[in-house]
């Protein structure tokens, strides 16, 4: 029973000192912001709502932290552009040109192989961040996430011949509302992500059936043509969902749905450069992008948010519609293989 006694003490004390140890981090970082004054993210000039998304974070960023940082969005290249350019300044000794990175799966599992990012104990210091948000443990957390799926015009597909997933595309009893007028994507790496789930045979095989029924293709952010009627359905976009809420609270008939289940899924996420210039408040603006509040910012701008943070848009949906997700670890792995002959088929199949 004695020793049962200390155990239990010694437990209790080891948590006493977790906690003040991780308040204390808490205020080292709030204390270093104060000294660095601001951070800077490259990134699209559009990203989180552009210069008014950033001004209204600013303002919620310095209240929640007690703060009066400057919050800057420097318009730059792709993610993947980006993170070349951190880790060629790394490697050069220099600081890096962004405090923050912002990537999804793919980039982010290149930056976590060249062990570009600095660790930090997120769940551990703020008390709002779950283990689950670090995609990449004590590196990345998840902002928000997109689905990939289908969109349609209701106008043109009545719901009970819209389809539920992507094998329904293909299905003959179906398809003939669409055969030949089904927008595509200029891209396979939809169906890259789809081998995860489905293996590369079923794959393969999907995309044989597919081809014949596509009458052009369209890109991700080109849902108005779906809209207007030009072609009835796209065969699957990022962003399904996302770009449903936005026609829909415009009044048009646009509907998205996730294309598989587990559904696949872009996983957005930010971490700190190792040589980040202003790295106190960027670990603070990390996890602050997981808050109720930035969350309702990015959400009334681009309809983005995170399925792990109550209250949001996606959390809502992933809920009532009982949604099961890709697992962004088993994406990872997948990203970090290199299967080039799945893709090299896959673009004679679709895009050639």
């Amino acid at each position: 029973m004695f020793n049962l006694i200390v155990a239990l003490c010694l437990h209790l004390l080891v948590l006493g000192v977790h906690q003040v140890k991780a308040q204390e981090t808490l205020e080292q970082l709030v204390a270093g912001a104060k000294k660095e004054g601001e951070v800077t993210l490259l990134a699209s000039a559009s990203t989180f709502g552009g210069k008014k998304g950033f001004s209204e974070l600013e303002a919620a960023f310095n209240k929640r932290y007690g703060l009066t940082s400057k919050l800057n969005l420097a318009p730059g290249p792709s993610f993947p552009q980006v993170a070349a350019r951190i880790m060629s300044e790394l490697k050069a000794g220099a600081k890096s040109s962004t405090d923050l990175y912002l990537g999804s799966d793919g980039t982010m599992s290149d930056m976590h192989r060249e062990k570009a990012l600095q660790k930090v104990d997120w769940s551990g210091i703020f008390p709002w961040v779950t283990k689950e948000m670090a995609i990449f443990p004590q590196e990345t957390l998840l902002i928000y996430a997109s689905f990939h799926g289908i969109i349609y015009n209701s106008n043109a597909i009545p719901k009970d011949k819209a389809p539920k997933g992507y094998e329904d595309l293909v299905d003959p009893a179906l398809s003939p509302l669409w055969v030949g007028k089904m927008a595509i994507p200029p891209y396979i790496h939809w169906l890259v992500r789809l081998s995860g789930n489905w293996g590369k045979e079923k794959v393969l095989a999907y995309a044989r059936k597919l081809a014949p029924l596509s009458g052009g293709r369209l890109r991700q952010g080109e849902e108005e043509r779906i809209v207007s009627g030009e072609f009835p359905i796209m065969a699957s976009t990022g962003g399904a969902l996302e770009a449903m809420w936005k026609w829909q609270a415009k009044g048009a008939p646009l509907v998205g749905l996730p294309g598989s289940s587990p559904a696949t899924c872009s996983y957005y996420q930010l971490g700190v450069p190792r040589n980040s210039a202003h790295p106190n408040t960027a670990k603070l603006f990390v996890a602050f992008m997981t808050t109720r509040e930035a969350q309702g910012v990015i959400e009334k701008h681009d309809y983005r948010s995170s399925y792990l943070v109550d209250g949001t848009l996606m959390a809502k949906y992933v809920r009532s519609n009982k949604v099961k997700l890709q697992d962004p670890k088993e994406l990872n792995e997948l990203f970090q293989r290199d299967d080039t002959a799945l893709e090299d088929e896959l673009t004679k199949i679709l895009l050639k």
